[in-house]
């Protein structure tokens, strides 16, 4: 797919390389009858435009996004169209009007540096209003002064207003995408401003004699320093395109360069392992960007920071792209950064080739972590778990069985009183009494023992205990299980997740149905329990849901709830490993 849309890219940077270079080559030769006698008058400015073109073509096929490529060599080929003032008819109309819209391109692409888009309202603006003046106020000109050809920079011409107001509108608009560059260049990252930096500064200095070239026109002044200026603008921009280039390449070497420091670095102490700090810092040195980050992919395909915290997956946005870490064909890293960095991918590229081994033993590293953080965090939830329990269970021994208990005791001590008097017969019912209450309070003993660890679980099995547990529910409920046994803390904790579920059914849910379902996966249990109540449940403290949680993880299992309002809740647990068999 990669390679499609390189081609793709190549042929369309070919045609639109092949249509600038037409407009050029016919401009030319429509207007060489027109020339000054000074052959150095005409070469600089004849020939800047093929160069523009050029590093266009180039930026449009290297670049991640082909926008600046474009409109470079955009504004190469429309440079040309002011040649037409020199022939007549439409030719000179389209010359005229177009003369200076290749300013507006070149305010639009220094804006829009470098990946073509342009960040800010101010900014769009801007280009709006730059593409307006340029085309807009030699539109008039045109109408207004009725100009006639031929028109060449060699030649004399009388200056009018409309002239001196596209002039004026010109140095304004100058000033301002200078301004805009400056401010801009100020607020920018420490990863971008170097490698913009050295594209805003040569377009700002060859901007900055347009600006002084348009001021000559309407000041008054010497001839000389009009046609210096003309002439000092094309001969910077044909030395300033090899010079950005070579400092491109410096750059790059350079680049290379701290990606050898960094595995010289990372190689200092052998018996020590990388941590994924000390692997995030050193990219970060090496790339030349302080905001960049790594996330390590678990095997589980989820991510992690260098802590060892789950995180988000990266993903690209305006301003930030992510650049992918392979080792022996499997995703093992994502790196953040900023989108700047794309200009120079061969480095970002061999930083990550010569560091891929330490960027893989970081993950290990960060994995372990987790894993120990995990470990932590699971023994401190079931720890709260138990406790929870064991509060559960004093609660209910003090709220029913002590009770009652109590209730047989005063019960007996009245039947004694009654016993030593005439009455036999109060006392007989007073122990008849008692029986009934020592019959409830031995149930109600057992149903905590019940709740507790059922026998019926150990004897017969999940699927017994589920039934015998839905007997118990004061709520229709259809039950679907699976006749077979699985490991023994799996069918325990299973069984409380029916339990626990149920009671927040209908306690809480508002149902009329419930439904349970205890069915083999691929060896993984999966435990359902729906309800049509009134939803909205969410796991979350005091829910009634955070117990069951952290008994589910805390034997290895994954627990969700699907609660939509007024769409009932499903309460879903999912242990892996746990060893079915026949009942």
């Amino acid at each position: 797919m990669q390679t499609t849309a390189s081609r793709h890219r190549w042929i369309v940077a070919g045609l639109g390389g092949a249509g600038a270079y037409g407009i050029a080559a016919w401009t030319m030769a429509v207007s060489w009858s027109v020339r000054s006698p000074h052959w150095w008058e005409e070469v600089s400015p004849r020939t800047v435009g093929v160069v523009i073109i050029a590093a266009g073509l180039v930026l449009w096929v290297r670049l991640p996004r082909p926008h600046i490529g474009t409109l470079i060599t955009l504004g190469g080929a429309v440079y040309y169209l002011q040649y037409l003032r020199a022939v007549d008819g439409w030719r000179f109309a389209v010359g005229f009007c177009l003369a200076y819209a290749w300013m507006a391109i070149a305010g639009h692409v220094l804006l829009s540096w470098p990946d073509g888009r342009l960040p800010g309202l101010v900014d769009r603006v801007y280009v709006v209003a730059a593409y307006v003046i340029s085309i807009g106020t030699q539109t008039v000109r045109f109408v207004v002064d009725a100009p006639q050809p031929p028109w060449a920079p060699h030649l004399p011409q009388h200056t009018t207003a409309w002239g001196a107001i596209g002039s004026a509108s010109g140095v304004v608009m100058g000033v301002a995408a200078v301004s805009l560059v400056l401010f801009r260049w100020s607020r920018a990252s420490a990863a971008r401003r170097l490698p913009s930096g050295r594209v805003w500064l040569g377009v700002g200095a060859v901007s900055s004699l347009k600006i002084a070239e348009a001021a000559a026109t309407v000041l008054p002044g010497p001839d000389r320093l009009k046609i210096g200026l003309a002439l000092a603008f094309p001969a910077t921009v044909l030395a300033l395109v090899p010079a950005l280039s070579l400092i491109r390449w410096l750059r790059l070497r350079i680049g290379r360069l701290r990606v050898v420091g960094m595995m010289q670095e990372l190689d200092a102490d052998p018996g020590t392992p990388v941590g994924p700090a000390t692997m995030e810092s050193a990219l970060r040195r090496t790339l030349g960007d302080p905001t960049l980050s790594v996330a390590y992919v678990r095997d589980d395909d989820t991510t992690i920071d260098t802590a060892g915290r789950y995180v988000d997956r990266p993903a690209p946005g305006p301003d930030r792209a992510v650049t992918e870490v392979h080792r022996r064909g499997r995703l093992v890293a994502l790196i953040e950064h900023d989108v700047v960095l794309q200009e120079q991918r061969d480095v970002v590229a061999a930083a990550v080739v010569a560091a891929g081994l330490a960027i893989d033993n970081a993950r290990l590293y960060a994995m372990t972590q987790a894993h120990l953080e995990h470990t932590l965090h699971s023994r401190l939830r079931l720890a709260q778990t138990a406790f929870d329990e064991r509060q559960r269970i004093q609660r209910d021994l003090h709220d029913g069985a002590q009770q009652r208990f109590f209730a047989v005791l005063m019960r007996l001590d009245a039947a004694r009183r009654l016993l030593a008097g005439p009455d036999k017969t109060a006392a007989v019912d007073a122990v008849t009494d008692a029986h009934r209450e020592l019959t409830d309070a031995l149930g109600a003993l057992r149903d905590l023992i019940q709740g507790i660890y059922p026998a019926v679980l150990t004897d017969h099995g999940l699927a017994a205990a589920i039934e015998h547990l839905v007997d118990r529910i004061p709520l229709p409920v259809t039950v679907v299980v699976d006749p077979q046994r699985w490991t023994k803390y799996v069918e325990i904790t299973a069984y409380f997740v029916v339990s626990e579920a149920l009671t927040n059914v209908y306690r809480h849910a508002g149902a009329t149905t419930a439904q349970v379902t205890i069915r083999d996966e691929a060896g993984a249990l999966v435990v359902e329990v729906a309800d049509d109540g009134r939803g909205g449940a969410t796991v979350g403290r005091g829910s009634g849901l955070v117990g069951l949680h952290h008994r589910i993880v805390g034997v290895g299992g994954t627990f969700a709830v699907d609660s939509p309002p007024g769409c009932g809740t499903t309460v879903r647990a999912v242990f892996a490993h746990t060893g079915g068999g026949p009942a």
